[in-house]
């Protein structure tokens, strides 16, 4: 995971993927068996035997990404835009719609603005767009199948437009004095139900109208000539990766050092 960040520490838009860990404890694994009757003096442990019961240990137990803001770069492109608060560009895809923070935007040929992947963005719109329906497990959609004709309307075409383009802290796209279209920026009660799902691309796990979901209204503010760069820290993840190594020699230095207590006890012991 550490790798997976530095890779990206240059990646537009990138949010960092951090590990959770969880306490294990032996005791809640295993069940209270029947007391065997020792044999012999009876000492203060054979009442409360634990053979190892009060062990715990930390497990891993998933992982989250970080939504923290990155760094904003200028760079004075008129479509480079960079959302300052918690939302995600609207984006339609083949497999559906997918939200991002990577704001670096060009004209295609047929005049539509898309991203660099060559996915349209999408205009707002009242109400937003309503997610497909859930599957029976109420965990996703019933099919990944996406119509890109069902969203075509909120293309945002700038064919013929000039090339006066001006962009609001709204969001409102302007050719001159003339309304384009206004960027569609959802927020999300809950982000951690967003699933990565490539290419600097979020997935909406949320069921429709469940709690976490997306939320009818957003306050990001949308800068023009200006792009989100990654919110990885690469000297931060560079010292956890040196942790990480110094631990697992410290570990392989220990297996070894209990390899040659054993060996020993084989060996000489038997001799004395």
């Amino acid at each position: 995971m550490v790798a997976n960040n530095l890779a990206n520490a240059d990646t537009l838009g990138y949010k960092k993927d951090a590990p959770t860990f969880k306490e294990y404890l032996s005791n809640v694994e295993r069940e209270n068996g029947p007391l065997d009757i020792p044999r012999g003096p009876i000492k203060d442990k054979d009442f409360y035997p634990l053979d190892g019961r009060d062990q715990s240990f930390v497990v891993v137990d998933g992982t989250y990404t970080d939504f923290r803001q990155g760094h904003l770069r200028v760079t004075q492109a008129p479509f480079d835009v960079a959302l300052d608060g918690k939302g995600f560009l609207e984006v339609a895809t083949p497999q559906g719609i997918r939200y991002t923070r990577q704001g670096s935007l060009h004209v295609a040929q047929d005049g539509r603005l898309v991203t660099t992947d060559g996915h349209p963005v999408l205009a707002a719109q009242p109400g937003g767009l309503s997610a497909p329906a859930p599957d029976a497990s109420g965990r996703g959609p019933a099919s990944t199948k996406f119509d890109p004709a069902s969203v075509a309307s909120r293309y945002l075409n700038l064919k013929d437009r000039g090339a006066n383009f001006s962009i609001t802290s709204e969001g409102e796209i302007y050719a001159g004095e003339d309304l384009i279209g206004k960027l569609s920026v959802a927020e999300f009660q809950n982000p951690q139900l967003l699933r990565k799902v490539g290419g600097s691309m979020f997935e909406d796990l949320s069921p429709p109208g469940a709690k976490g979901g997306r939320l009818p209204t957003s306050s990001t503010i949308v800068r023009q000539g200006v792009l989100e760069v990654s919110n990885v820290n690469p000297i931060e993840e560079m010292t956890k990766l040196i942790q990480a190594n110094r631990l697992f020699e410290m570990d392989l230095k220990a297996m070894k050092t209990y390899g040659d207590i054993l060996q020993k006890e084989t060996t000489e012991v038997g001799k004395l």
